[in-house]
């Protein structure tokens, strides 16, 4: 690489750099200038309204209307353009898959690449990331280097779920659905010391970046694998807890209830299911901004595990003790006064009944 070339890359590098920190501080606006704005400019007396014309008053508010278009654009600016992330990954294509080709140690990776992925896995650009995680062999350092800013991308997220999942029961058997790059398989591991724990995942790319990313400390302990989450192929009973983390919301109903199915075949008895997602919120406002997510953010699937009567399902599969919970990822995020829009999570967590199947 000669002197020039370093240099235009080192140049571009630093552009897209301040150029990403641009988007990171305007989303910052967004969600907490403009989202306080908007909560005070759609007072509670507004909401007092049937929901129909509520909805209609708020979406012709114009706080509301720069509010939906700055999530769009500002996520599409995220990804896209010449200082987007998948251009960033793209200058640095050929390190990076060298980085990605060194060997690992024996089973801590398995892909299958005769795994046929579900037809809708590819079918929309999900989180407006361009092709999404099924093609490009880069596709997962795109992902991960995505979710860093913001709430979703920092490692106590996953550490509060984790800890709070293990404080329950003492699992030593963890299977990790739709683990993407690992973050989550991690923090299983680190809160279950004693305990092995499997992630598995679709994309190949985002399974090759977690294996990458897990210390040698893990190695013994932590392996990743492709496989579909609702036709996993793993042993019956092979696992006492079986958790996954924003991934129901990812998924069509049709895939949500195989999932739920296939928990039920993979939990032992006694075991227990838990998983951290969304669910809408009862606060009209919210359940507005929510839903219009799911629309902005190209989440199709968002709604369609809240509209299972996720009860009655986990129970045919052989659950009990189904619980909704409130899952804080950060101190105060449950203040109903919070001054910034967040997502609705949820912990959904349910104890394996004896006698089934």
């Amino acid at each position: 690489m000669t002197s020039a070339t370093s240099g235009n890359r080192e140049g571009s590098n630093a552009d897209a750099a301040a150029y990403q920190r641009f988007v990171s501080a305007a989303r910052g606006f967004w969600s907490n200038d403009l989202f306080a704005a908007l909560r005070r400019q759609v007072g509670p007396h507004e909401q007092e309204r049937n929901a129909q014309a509520f909805e209609a008053l708020v979406g012709r508010h114009p706080t509301y209307r720069i509010f939906a278009w700055l999530e769009r654009h500002l996520q599409r600016m995220r990804y896209s353009g010449p200082f987007g992330l998948v251009e960033g990954v793209n200058r640095d294509r050929e390190a990076l898959l060298d980085a990605l080709s060194q060997p690992l140690p024996k089973g801590v990776l398995r892909l299958d690449p005769d795994l046929s992925p579900p037809s809708y896995y590819g079918e929309y650009d999900i989180h407006q990331h361009p092709g999404g995680l099924g093609g490009d062999a880069l596709a997962g350092l795109v992902y991960r280097d995505a979710i860093r800013s913001g709430v979703v991308g920092k490692p106590a997220l996953h550490r509060r779920f984790a800890q709070l999942v293990t404080a329950r029961r003492a699992p030593t058997r963890i299977l990790d659905l739709g683990c993407g790059f690992g973050r989550s398989t991690r923090a299983f591991a680190e809160a279950a010391p004693s305990a092995h724990v499997v992630g598995v995942d679709l994309s190949a790319s985002c399974l090759t970046v977690a294996a990458h990313d897990t210390p040698a400390i893990l190695h013994e302990r932590v392996s990743y694998a492709q496989a579909d989450a609702a036709a996993s192929g793993l042993p019956h009973a092979s696992f006492d807890l079986v958790t996954s983390t924003m991934l129901l919301h990812e998924m069509p109903e049709p895939a949500v209830r195989a999932l739920i199915e296939e928990t039920g075949r993979l939990v032992a008895e006694g075991g227990m299911v838990a998983h951290l997602d969304f669910l809408p919120p009862r606060d009209p406002l919210l359940r507005i901004l929510f839903e219009g997510h799911a629309r902005r953010n190209n989440e199709p699937f968002l709604l369609e595990h809240s509209r299972i009567d996720l009860a009655d399902a986990y129970s045919r599969a052989g659950f009990s003790q189904v619980e909704a919970l409130d899952f804080a990822e950060e101190d105060g995020a449950l203040d109903p006064e919070l001054p910034r829009w967040r997502l609705p999570w949820k912990m959904i967590v349910a104890t394996r009944r004896g006698g089934h199947g």
